[in-house]
């Protein structure tokens, strides 16, 4: 599928695991929702940009999406095989408690580690062994979207400010504005954005993603906007206090006159 072909959308989402247990909520774009299972959350609540073709979601999710109208909404429920996959015996793993020890690590029972690059659940200690999970958490378990397709982005100045968004999540959207101009793009951000960690790659992850999607933007400028407040007390105070020399000189001849006088 080339960028042409790629459709940009900005999705609300809730994501459920549903296991015998019943149904459980692991993410949400509603803050009402995570409101209401007491989800711990840092994010902040909006819709995200999904470029749908892109690859990075589930494909009966990704199916759904195409079919979704804007103010449209779905709700997919996933087999195992679908989402996060089959549990796999052959990823359970018994290794020697010494391996850990040599590292200084204590294997608790429920914590995550890592070996060898993967990532895995220590489910059981005992008679110097550690059993570890290294199947995903949510692996032979089914899961639940709720999909709703809030906008569908057209204009290449709105991409543009969704793939801006997209990697400095804690600038505002109201805060972005681009221009586009025979191929020639402009990005109007505050300053803040270079606060951001490792704001120099995600500058570079930005421009990547332009060049890919966007094949009529030829060059970007990034202009980052620093606002200059001067406290109006202040200056009101020092003007006060540095009188003109016109009326200095007139202060001095009344004073001068009125001695004269007496």
């Amino acid at each position: 599928m080339s960028s042409e072909d790629k459709r940009f959308v900005l999705v609300n989402y809730t994501i459920s695991i549903l296991d015998e247990s019943g149904e459980k909520i692991i993410e949400t774009t509603f803050e009402n929702v995570a409101k209401e299972h007491n989800l711990q959350t840092q994010g902040v609540f909006e819709p995200e940009l999904v470029i749908i073709g892109e690859g990075l979601l589930f494909k009966p999710v990704e199916e759904a999406l195409r079919e979704l109208k804007e103010g449209e909404s779905k709700e997919v429920i996933l087999e195992p095989s679908q989402a996060f996959g089959e549990r796999d015996p052959k990823n359970i793993r018994v290794i020697p408690a010494r391996e850990f020890t040599r590292q200084g690590v204590v294997p608790r029972v429920g914590e995550e580690i890592e070996v060898g690059g993967q990532r895995g659940r220590i489910i059981r200690v005992g008679g110097g062994r550690v059993t570890v999970d290294f199947n995903h958490p949510f692996a032979g378990k089914k899961v639940k979207t709720f999909l709703k397709l809030e906008k569908v982005i057209v204009s290449d100045e709105e991409k543009i400010k969704e793939l801006f968004h997209r990697w400095f999540r804690g600038i505002p959207r109201e805060q972005i504005s681009a221009e586009v101009k025979d191929g020639e793009a402009t990005i109007s951000v505050p300053a803040v954005a270079l606060l951001h960690e490792n704001s120099y790659h995600l500058i570079n992850a930005f421009i990547r993603d332009v060049e890919k999607y966007l094949p009529r933007i030829t060059s970007i400028n990034l202009v980052f906007g620093f606002r200059i407040e001067r406290s109006q007390a202040r200056e009101s105070t020092q003007t006060g206090a540095q009188p003109s020399s016109q009326e200095t000189s007139a202060s001095q001849e009344a004073k001068a006159e009125g001695e004269g006088g007496q």
